[in-house]
């Protein structure tokens, strides 16, 4: 599962920008200029990182400016940290795994991203959704059933979540195809109206919480949610740094009567290893010390717990920036 990270950076995008070497905070009268990278304005990481860079913003010295990129989104966040073309940026965390190792969705690895804290909403959670006619229990029944597989198109999270579930079974696509069945990488529109209409069996996606998409697929109740076996899900979680312990949760989809076990990821902030290790630890101290501005900012948001923000599963396991690790030992909160 391979990614030309070189797709990925246009336009604008692809303009270098000024790094923070030679810029420590303790120089207080000195100011710092920021750049954050998130995704589309109005969207929800275009949100988050608003509200990050307002709190920032506030906790440097006088003059200081944190500028949000209104770009590139999951994958390309961390090639634009690495590269140095962001200072920082949002990043789900399994995707900074992926990144920092060069793997599943990226060609190369991005060895100067650091973790500067992580969990801060409900995480993304690998969802396996059938219809309820198609005598489909787990992935598993895939080898035999001839199922018709629908997902996104290829190069994005959801669809390499796809692949992976499907590999911990011991399939690919191939093998769907091969007992009759059909596999379809379509945009999630389509892929969500073929489940309503009968012409596809199961859907694999990334789901966030109350997805409003999902939320429509599952009323009438001719959907339900399946989930991988414990085995299947730890091998996962091993290898591609997934969040173990998650759950669609009862309740959050109709017909959903009981937590459905999965795997998945949240938010959190990445940065240039380049970045002075004062100015990762005012980031943190900002974030972390006023964690009420940052659950106000969107719905999302309202788990955020800077108790677990150093955790290293809520941060894809990769290194903490020692500005980062300076604050969470300092607080009694290293991982």
């Amino acid at each position: 599962m391979k990614f030309n990270r070189r797709t990925i950076i246009a336009g604008g995008a692809a303009m270098m920008v000024g790094s923070l070497a030679g810029v420590p905070l303790s120089a207080t009268t000195s100011p710092v200029s920021l750049k954050i990278a998130s995704f589309n304005v109005g969207g929800s990481w275009y949100i988050y990182a608003t509200a990050i860079a307002e709190l920032v913003q506030e906790n440097l010295p006088d003059g200081s400016r944190v500028e949000v990129l209104p770009y590139q989104g999951g994958v390309g966040n961390p090639i634009l940290v690495n590269r140095g073309e962001a200072d920082m940026g949002l990043s789900f965390s399994a995707l900074s795994n992926w990144a920092y190792n060069g793997k599943v969705v990226f060609d190369e690895t991005a060895p100067d991203i650091r973790a500067l804290f992580g969990g801060l909403n409900r995480p993304h959670r690998l969802g396996i959704v059938v219809r309820t006619d198609s005598g489909i229990d787990s992935l598993a029944d895939l080898k035999t059933t001839g199922a018709r597989l629908v997902t996104v198109q290829r190069g994005g999270a959801g669809e390499a979540l796809a692949r992976m579930a499907l590999e911990a079974y011991g399939l690919d696509y191939e093998a769907v195809q091969k007992t009759g069945g059909r596999v379809s990488n379509v945009d999630l529109p389509v892929a969500i109206q073929q489940m309503r209409d009968g012409q596809a069996d199961v859907f694999i996606h990334n789901i966030g919480y109350r997805q409003p998409d999902v939320m429509e697929l599952a009323l009438g109740g001719k959907v339900k949610f399946i989930a991988l076996g414990d085995e299947q899900m730890q091998a996962l979680a091993d290898q591609y740094g997934l969040q173990p312990g998650l759950a669609i949760e009862v309740g959050e989809f109709e017909g959903v009567t009981e937590d459905v076990p999965s795997v998945g990821y949240p938010t959190g902030v990445i940065a240039n290893a380049a970045m002075e290790d004062d100015v990762a630890y005012a980031i943190v101290k900002a974030v972390c010390e006023n964690p009420e501005r940052i659950r106000e900012a969107h719905a999302s948001l309202a788990t955020f717990d800077p108790a677990k923000a150093g955790e290293a599963l809520r941060n894809g396991n990769v290194p903490l920036h020692p500005g980062a690790q300076r604050y969470f030992e300092g607080t009694g909160l290293a991982n």
